[in-house]
């Protein structure tokens, strides 16, 4: 081998050193790269997960509160119409009193009609020697003693059939047109 090849040679083996060198350090770096990237990866998933599991937990207490408000309202809608119930009924039971007085002195009236009007039958029946029937008094179904809007039609037909004489039903309601009973009128 002459010189020249031996320069070569040298040049090769160093050249050959300084790859191996360069290829270490590249290794080096990819690890490296490769540890800081996994590292800054599991970090940023904590704290995605954080921030994920905050706004899971923000979005279930505002759930929470918005269950305890619909709770809220739904209990003050139900006391306020409990109130009014209360309210309405007080009306109503009001209104059945004045109703109850005013039929009452109504069939009072009527009674009185029907005394005036069986004795001038009593004394033409007995001049005309005929037997009449007597017509049976007003009455009034109302909701307020056991009757509701399902059978107090019925009932008061059956009050208006069980004479044999002629009459009407009619609806009874208060002032603010609110439905009372029923009222069986003989003519």
């Amino acid at each position: 081998m002459n010189e020249q090849d031996e320069k070569i040679l040298e040049l090769y083996l160093k050249d050959s050193k300084r790859k191996k060198i360069l290829l270490i350090i590249f290794i080096i770096i990819l690890i490296v790269v490769g540890v800081a990237f996994y590292g800054f990866n599991t970090k940023h998933k904590q704290s995605s997960n954080n921030i994920d599991n905050y706004i899971q937990e923000e979005n279930e207490t505002n759930i929470i509160n918005e269950n305890i408000a619909k709770e809220e309202n739904v209990s003050n809608i139900e006391n306020n119409k409990v109130e009014s119930n209360v309210e309405n009924q007080n009306k109503v039971e009001e209104q059945t009193e004045e109703i109850k007085s005013d039929t009452k002195e109504e069939i009072e009236q009527q009674e009185t009609l029907e005394k005036s009007k069986t004795q001038v039958t009593t004394s033409s029946s007995n001049n005309n020697e005929k037997n009449t029937k007597e017509k049976p008094k007003n009455k009034d179904f109302l909701f307020t003693d056991g009757y509701t809007m399902d059978n107090v039609t019925q009932v008061a037909q059956d009050y208006l059939k069980s004479y044999d004489f002629s009459g009407e039903c009619v609806p009874i309601k208060d002032n603010e047109g609110v439905y009372l009973g029923m009222r069986v009128i003989f003519y």
